[in-house]
């Protein structure tokens, strides 16, 4: 996959033409599969490249200024995720403010047609432009001027909730972790940086990049580590500089791997009579 970084002054970039999937994808959770994969087929049937076009950082940091945000999917992971769902080219669009206060058609005619898409994916609530002034309706309306066609993914559900980064995000602060498969489609997922304790069988664990992490509380983990994953414990409770993870070989494990949350240990209370 070939990454391209743009930003608001990138123009005359030589791009063959391409079916075009255009989104944040923090998580790439259900909801962007089937985007991305409508993309896909789109391009396959065209014999076109499948490109997408990202985001970077959150607009959250630069319009409401949450610099300490964290991620589903940081950016490096974020890559993978899209690598592994067969894009053939990513633009990865710097959002800053100069970017923010895009007009709406302008950002069609520097982000859309001058890239040389000629059909774009989006999904129901897509927004853009300066003060998200652009939506699907006006994107709809742009393809009777300029040359590319439009698919608009309807909402995704599950369980009547709407399948979301937003509701994801909620559930793994809430420790949610054996429902994140229902709308993430695997568990969640998180890389981190390990430190030595002075507890036999114990590894502090810091995250190696902005990824969002649970509240305080006590998880089943699976740790994975090259081609080895063994079965543990991730704590974090008020009080510990760092979270934990526990397991009988956790000697065996270097200094990075990734932990695979399944399941919140409930605690269990007992009531002497």
């Amino acid at each position: 996959m070939e990454v391209i970084h743009v930003n608001h002054a990138d123009h005359g970039i030589d791009a063959k033409p391409h079916v075009m999937a255009v989104g944040f994808f923090d998580g790439v959770h259900l909801g962007h599969q089937e985007l991305l994969n409508h993309a896909k087929e789109l391009a396959k049937k065209n014999n076109v490249l499948f490109s997408v076009m990202t985001f970077s950082p959150h607009p959250d940091e630069v319009i409401k200024g949450d610099n300490n945000r964290k991620y589903l999917s940081p950016l490096p992971q974020k890559i993978e995720e899209l690598e592994a769902m067969g894009v053939d080219k990513l633009f990865v669009t710097e959002f800053d403010k100069t970017f923010a206060s895009i007009q709406p058609a302008d950002f069609i005619q520097d982000f859309i047609v001058e890239l040389n898409a000629i059909h774009v994916v989006v999904g129901f609530d897509f927004t853009f432009g300066h003060k998200a002034k652009g939506n699907v309706q006006f994107l709809q309306e742009a393809t009777k001027e300029y040359p590319f066609s439009l698919s608009v993914i309807p909402k995704k559900t599950y369980l009547g909730m709407k399948i979301s980064s937003t509701l994801i995000r909620e559930m793994i602060q809430k420790g949610k972790m054996d429902l994140i498969p229902y709308y993430l489609g695997s568990h969640y997922n998180v890389s981190v940086n390990l430190i030595r304790s002075k507890e036999k069988g114990r590894l502090a664990v810091t995250p190696s990049g902005s990824n969002l992490l649970p509240n305080d509380g006590s998880y089943y983990v699976e740790i994975t580590q090259g081609k080895r994953t063994i079965q543990g414990e991730y704590h974090q409770y008020p009080g510990m500089e760092n979270a934990e993870i526990t397991s009988h070989l956790i000697n065996r494990l270097d200094q990075h791997c990734s932990l695979k949350f399944l399941s919140k240990i409930e605690s269990v209370s007992t009531v002497s009579v």
